[in-house]
């Protein structure tokens, strides 16, 4: 990950997941996408991971607001939600690979003494075997939550922190 110099006030769309997983690939494959239509905005960071890692928090420290995308196993009602995160410690990272966001949120506050207000957009996948390339029904829904999000974004929303979560259909 290449050192980025962010300045107050910048939000951040990070999309993480293993695309060599199939529909694991879904938040990689969601930022790609809106990275085409948003990259010419100065005050939004758009960042593809594999996995989530603590010395992001150096790079999120002036973060107005971050959007995390990531596919689940889960079955959600309509195959994707929007879920406001705080910080939290569900499952210590050294006892698993997986870093969770709300820990993230953790490190944040912990090292910085501060953390945005922060959102969770999962999507669901179907098949998370070894390939490459969304299913369908992920790709479609991974679609989907592109469209919201670029509505999210045309609306300016994401400088208004306190109602943001309401320009979206899925709500916390």
């Amino acid at each position: 990950m290449s050192p980025i110099k962010p300045k107050p006030s910048h939000s951040w769309i990070i999309g993480y997941g293993n695309i060599q997983r199939r529909d694991d690939g879904i938040g990689p494959y969601v930022v790609n996408k809106l990275y085409k239509f948003l990259k010419y905005r100065r005050d939004l960071h758009i960042l593809s991971l594999h996995q989530l890692e603590p010395d992001l928090i150096h790079d999120l420290r002036h973060a107005h607001l971050i959007l995390f995308v990531d596919a689940t196993m889960n079955e959600l009602e309509e195959g994707w939600n929007l879920v406001r995160i705080k910080p939290e410690c569900k499952i210590l990272p050294y006892l698993t690979h997986y870093f969770e966001p709300s820990f993230l949120l953790i490190l944040l506050q912990s090292v910085y003494h501060q953390y945005p207000p922060t959102w969770l957009a999962s999507v669901q996948g179907n098949d998370f075997g070894f390939g490459e390339g969304l299913t369908q029904e992920a790709e479609e829904r991974a679609n989907h939550v592109i469209l919201e999000i670029k509505r999210f974004i045309s609306m300016k929303m994401v400088d208004k922190t306190e109602t943001s979560s309401k320009v979206f259909r899925k709500q916390e």
